[in-house]
């Protein structure tokens, strides 16, 4: 324990060293630092830098310049101009001499070009405590690349020291810009997931729809995603693995046109739990800025369904000879099944029902069904089973633009019973429900749910 608070000093003593300001001649040099191990002293050299910033420096033969702001990042499309300001003010006690150049470093994964940049303003010589404004017009070329590049501006010669050989000078007055030249992607994606509560052993279809409003085809090569992080964040094993679905897709989008992506899923025998995983698109779209956007996929996320073979059972008791109404209702959300196309499989919800007593089963006559849903215009992930004639997705005709939501199916009961005294057992298979609710009503009696 001693050891790790004798090694903990001295780290802190290495921190404080670091970031306090020495002097020119020490921050060139080494301070000697004493450290203890295991009972023993020794006095190891260290050598110690400047602080980041001029301003921060104590007195020293470096020029304290504030800069403001220090760094800035924009975003530009090529052909695009914008203009920057940027505040140098001298804190020190002598006039400084202010010669603006660019610093373009050569190995950067994207290269500015020195030339992109020019600067409107430039004097001479900066008066102590007085602040001059400099501007700078960035011009991005209509050719260039997308991608991440980095300038410098420099306002003086002064280089500070590094720990180790760097192929750049460390210059102190510097003003840093970080341009990301991007373009808008021309490619749409319809829809970006799809979630379904699906059966083993049965098989479904479902549509991705994309649309190039570009002006050149756009290639694509659709497949599944083979990181498992996504699973992980679940923390458990997935219902069934990536091979139970199949891809059809056509390798372009023509340009103005659009494309559709079929997916099959061919679900196993006996699967049970979830899937999540990821459909990756591997758009090549030219116009998509690298560390901008991620690639374009898909998230897929199924719930294996299994349809209950028990029954839900209620008890309770009558003291009148009140005829028993049960009503039975089934809610959903527009979840499950809307974004699948071509499937046989979408079951609207019924129920087995059963009224038991003593003297045996009542019987339940069913009076009416009423089915209740909404509808929203063009608020859905979920789109027509082929895409607009005009090319357009998002086009606001046809049915398309209806997407339904919340919906609820009702079933209304009266027991036929010669008596309704006595202790019951109310019976309710559900088929194809996430959720249901009863009510069972006697004459003013319980009302449950």
């Amino acid at each position: 324990m001693e050891t790790m608070t004798t090694r903990t000093s001295t780290v802190l003593v290495l921190l404080l060293i670091s970031t306090a300001g020495v002097p020119a001649t020490a921050a060139m040099g080494r301070l000697l630092v004493q450290e203890s191990t295991y009972g023993a002293t020794r006095m190891i050299p260290v050598p110690a830098y400047p602080p980041m910033y001029p301003e921060d420096l104590p007195d020293t033969n470096f020029s304290k310049l504030l800069i403001s702001p220090r760094s800035d990042w924009i975003e530009m499309v090529p052909g695009d101009s914008e203009e920057l300001t940027v505040t140098v003010k001298n804190i020190d006690n002598r006039t400084m001499s202010i010669d603006p150049k660019v610093i373009v470093s050569s190995y950067d994964e994207y290269v500015f070009d020195e030339d992109w940049i020019t600067i409107e303003s430039v004097i001479a010589e900066l008066g102590p405590d007085s602040e001059e404004e400099f501007s700078f017009m960035v011009e991005i070329p209509g050719d260039v690349e997308c991608g991440r590049y980095n300038v410098q501006v420099a306002f003086t010669d002064e280089v500070g020291p590094t720990p180790c050989p760097t192929p750049l000078p460390n210059y102190i007055n510097t003003f840093s810009l970080r341009v990301m030249v991007w373009k808008p992607p021309v490619i749409r994606v319809l829809q970006s997931h799809i979630h379904d509560r699906v059966e083993s052993d049965r098989g479904y279809d479902y549509q991705i729809y994309i649309e190039n409003v570009g002006e050149e085809d756009i290639g694509i090569d659709p497949e599944m995603s083979d990181d498992r992080e996504y699973y992980e964040w679940y923390n458990t094993a997935p219902a069934f693995e990536n091979d139970a679905i199949t891809i059809d897709a056509p390798s372009v989008v023509p340009a103005g046109g659009n494309a559709t992506v079929n997916l099959h899923l061919s679900m196993p025998a006996g699967a049970k739990g979830r899937y999540h995983g990821e459909l990756d698109l591997n758009i090549d779209d030219p116009e998509i800025a690298p560390e901008r956007y991620d690639e374009t996929s898909v998230h897929l996320d199924f719930e294996v369904w299994t349809q209950p073979t028990e029954p839900f059972v209620k008890a309770f008791t009558t003291e009148t000879d009140a005829p028993i109404v049960i009503e039975l209702v089934s809610n959903w959300w527009g979840r499950y099944g809307t974004c699948r196309s071509g499937s046989s499989h979408d079951e609207d919800p019924f129920f087995d029902v059963a009224l038991a007593w003593p003297n045996g089963d009542a019987a339940l006559n069913l009076t009416g069904i009423v089915i209740r849903g909404s509808v929203n215009l063009g608020g859905g992930d979920c789109v027509p089973p082929q895409p607009s004639p005009l090319g357009l997705l998002w086009e606001t005709g046809g049915d398309g633009v209806y997407n339904e939501g919340r919906g609820e199916y009702r079933e209304h009961y009266i027991a036929a019973t010669g008596s309704s005294i006595g202790d019951w057992e109310l019976e309710i298979l559900p088929h194809y429900a996430e959720e249901f609710e009863y009510t069972s009503n006697r004459g003013g009696g319980l009302n449950s749910k």
